[in-house]
Parts: C-alpha cells; sequence; structure tokens
C-alpha cells in the first residue's frame, strides 16, 4: 500500500478539487494512470477515503478497507445462471443447486465493484453521495455516506447535491417534537358499560398522565401531549380505543411510550373493577397507533421538509425542456402513485433513498418503514420554480443508549457526516432524499433515465 501513496494523494487531490469525480476514480485509474485491474479497485476507494477525511477533519477508524474490495463473477454450468460474489468469499458453490462454479469472463470484466463510489466496509457496503449543504432550521454542510447498494442512486444523489449546493443550497424545515404512540383497546357488551369505562378514564387521566410521564417518559425529557377517545363497534362487540401520543425533542420514545402505556394499562383495569365497570377485554391494540403502519393518520416521528428555489429559465437549461414539461410529467407521476397505487401522498425515491441513510448509520429505529413516507411538491412562485420534499413520520433515536445502541462504525459515519442530533439526522435525510428526487426528474425530462443504447 505505501506503493501506491503518492498515487492515492495525487487522486484525492483531484477528486476534491474537482478535476477527477469521485464515481470515475477507477476509470482514471485504469485509463490514465495505466493500473491493472482489480487494484484499481482499493486505490480508488481509498482516495475517495483520503478526500472525505481531508474535507471532515477526521480519520477513519471503524469503517474497513477489505483486501479486495470487488467483486468476482461466476456461472454456474447446469443452469449457465450469472453469480457475482465478494471476491473474499470462499464458499463459491451454487446455493441453487450445489454445483462448483466456474469463473465468468475475460481477465478485464470478470471484475465488478462492491457498490457504486465505494469507501469502505465489509457486508454493508459504504458509498459516497457527496456534500449537501443545508440552511434554515439546521444549518451545516453534511458529507453523505450512504448504504445505497447496487445501483447508481449514490452517484444520482451526488449529482444533485452538486447541482443544489450551486443553486445555494437546501432550505430545512425541521419540526421541534419528535413523536410516538401507543394504544389501549377495550372491549364491552354494552355502549352504556363503555360509556362508564370513558367517564371513569377520563376522571383519573390527570393523575394518570403525571405518573407515566414521571416514571417513564422523565429519562428522555418526554411528556404526553394528548390522549385520544374513539369509539368503535364490531356486531354485538363495542371498542374503545385509548391512544396516549407522546413527544420528545432529542429522542425517539417509543420504548418508554409503550412501557408507560402498559403501566397505564394495568392502572385502569384497576380503577374499572373497583368502580364496577365491566370489561371483556383489555389489550395493547397496536394496529391504532400506527407502529410500523405508514398511513395519514400516523403521528409518530418527526417533520421535516427540505426544498430548493430555482429561477424557471434555469431549471429549463438544466432540464433542456420547458417548465411545462416538469408540470405535466409530476401529474402523470402524481396520479400513478396517488390514483393508480393508491398512495396517500405523492411519493417517490423516498423509499430507497432514505434506507440507504439508515442502513449506513444503523440508528433506532431498524424498521424505518414508516420514515420513508415521501410528499414530493413542485410550485411555480412568480419567475421561480420550487422542488421539495416533505417527510412527515422521520422516527429516529441518534444517540447511542438503550433506545437502540449503534454499533462503532455507524458512529464513525454520524461523525463524518456531521450528524450529532436527532434534528440533523432529519434535515440529512431530508436533503438527501431531495438531491436524488430533483436529479432524478432531471434525468427523466431529458429522457436519459434508463435509456439504453
Amino acid at each position: 500500500m505505501n506503493d501506491n501513496r503518492k498515487l492515492i494523494e495525487e487522486l484525492a487531490g483531484k477528486i476534491k478539487s474537482g478535476e477527477v469525480q469521485p464515481w470515475k476514480a477507477e476509470t482514471v485509474l485504469l485509463e490514465e494512470y495505466g493500473v491493472s485491474a482489480p487494484d484499481h479497485f482499493q486505490i480508488a476507494a481509498l482516495s475517495r477515503r483520503e478526500c472525505i477525511e481531508e474535507l471532515t477533519g477526521y480519520t477513519f477508524n471503524y469503517l474497513e478497507m477489505p483486501e479486495k474490495p470487488y467483486l468476482l463473477q461466476w456461472r454456474c454450468p447446469k443452469d449457465n445462471s450469472i453469480w457475482q460474489m465478494e471476491a473474499m468469499d470462499a464458499d463459491t458453490a451454487c446455493t441453487q443447486c450445489g454445483t462448483a462454479l466456474e469463473p465468468y469472463g475475460t481477465d478485464e470484466d470478470r471484475y465488478r465493484p462492491l457498490v457504486n463510489n465505494y469507501v469502505g466496509g465489509k457486508e454493508e457496503y459504504y458509498s459516497s453521495a457527496g456534500q449537501i449543504k443545508v440552511y434554515g432550521d439546521v444549518d451545516k454542510t453534511f458529507t453523505n455516506l450512504l448504504a445505497y447498494g447496487p445501483g447508481f442512486g449514490s452517484i444520482g444523489i451526488s449529482v444533485g447535491c452538486f447541482r443544489i449546493n450551486k443553486l445555494g443550497g437546501a432550505e430545512v424545515k425541521v419540526g421541534r417534537w419528535a413523536g410516538a404512540a401507543r394504544n389501549l383497546g377495550y372491549v364491552f357488551e354494552s355502549e352504556e358499560e363503555r360509556e362508564k369505562a370513558v367517564v371513569t378514564a377520563k376522571e383519573i387521566l390527570p393523575s394518570l398522565r403525571k405518573e407515566m410521564e414521571d416514571k417513564y417518559l422523565a429519562e428522555f425529557s418526554g411528556e404526553i401531549y394528548e390522549v385520544e377517545f374513539v369509539r368503535r363497534q364490531h356486531h354485538g362487540q363495542f371498542f374503545t380505543y385509548i391512544c396516549f401520543y407522546t413527544r420528545f425533542e432529542h429522542a425517539r420514545g417509543h420504548g418508554v411510550t409503550s412501557a408507560a402505556v402498559g403501566f397505564a394499562r394495568g392502572r385502569l383495569d384497576a380503577e374499572f373493577n373497583a368502580k364496577g365497570v365491566t370489561f371483556i377485554q383489555s389489550l395493547i391494540a397496536m394496529g391504532f397507533d400506527g407502529d410500523l403502519k405508514p398511513s395519514p393518520r400516523n403521528r409518530r416521528g418527526r417533520y421535516v421538509s427540505a426544498q430548493v428555489k430555482v429561477p424557471i429559465p434555469a431549471y429549463e437549461k438544466m432540464s433542456k425542456t420547458g417548465i411545462d414539461k416538469l408540470m405535466s410529467y409530476m401529474e402523470i407521476d402524481r396520479q400513478g402513485v396517488m390514483q393508480e397505487q393508491g398512495g396517500f401522498a405523492y411519493s417517490g425515491m423516498g423509499g430507497e433513498i432514505i434506507p440507504a441513510l439508515y442502513r449506513g448509520t444503523k440508528v433506532n429505529p431498524r424498521p424505518y418503514n414508516v420514515s420513508c413516507t415521501e410528499n414530493v411538491y413542485v410550485e411555480i412562485r412568480g419567475e421561480e420554480v420550487i422542488f421539495g420534499v416533505e417527510l412527515p413520520n422521520l422516527e429516529v433515536g441518534a444517540a447511542s443508549n438503550r433506545e437502540g445502541p449503534i454499533c462503532p462504525t455507524a458512529r464513525e459515519v454520524l461523525k463524518f457526516m456531521g450528524i450529532g442530533t436527532s434534528s440533523e439526522f432529519a434535515a440529512a435525510a431530508a436533503a438527501i432524499t431531495l438531491a436524488g428526487e430533483f436529479n432524478f426528474t432531471l434525468l427523466h425530462l431529458r429522457g436519459e433515465m434508463y435509456a439504453s443504447k
């Protein structure tokens, strides 16, 4: 590696200055420096890492660089299926039939990158996705390290970041509070008994809320801001939902909210029994509170939005078409999402972009499907077009604590990115999503998305 030290420093300098685009480092090494495959993969990754270290002032300590950071292609002689596996993988048997795989391709094309813009990681492969400048409720520049996976997404986000930075950055708005919710369900034989239960519950609610906050929510400075009573019926059974909504400034609060509501169930059961209120069943009715269920009514997580303002002539130059084509593209896509697929918001690529951030940073929660709820919007105001994204339910706890430990590699990634708080995570998520959506839309308008030659 010492033999390549000067080469790595030189290429890192060219990447930092903009002379070489980071995703072209491998090609430059092959064509301009005469480096042979597969050695160019590691040199390119190390050059990108060095550039990131210089930009951020930090040093990589935990994000590993494998000895052979590339894929090898294999072929199953039984069914001719083509396999791409990490070069370090010694198990070269077809997992479908058990046949020994054979090398596939010439010496030049048998090697493939682990992911585009690779910068390190084993099993979880990390990509560099540029830097994005934000202002508004959060004012800083994020250095994007994503576990995006295969495809050109990380490159597309990098290009989007570059374009948005040239326009002055993304304006972000971040909600102060992150919400959590947990729900109790009660089943009664009559409406009269149900009403007695509601009255009884509301009588003890002030003292019960204080107990829940003191015993469970205080650790994360949380509070109960609303308790909702909803009545439903199924044939001869009468239901009551009692949903507790909590909020936290710096934590996700899911676990302590669940514990607090479990405590409330015991207190309410005892109070109903003492007051002669008869119920058939009491339970934690999670179907109501939105856990793992994206919906327009979901009140979990933190709201965050990011948008960029572009003079209409500048956007038309970038898109190589008129602004009316942008509006018609957005409408045909919106109808496809909302009227044909039944979506409750106009979501774009957020379901692919946002998980790349969660996988890379390993923050709580691990199931991030609610957090991927996204609304893309485009507005014309005067002589400007406003392109933005909203993430209304971004759940996150960015601290490594009993809400969810974060491994050293992921904590290092958070540090490199510039994320120290849940609000900053939210701002980064929205800005990165905006960058991807902004660039992908331009590619669609120019007819360059999935264009085959």
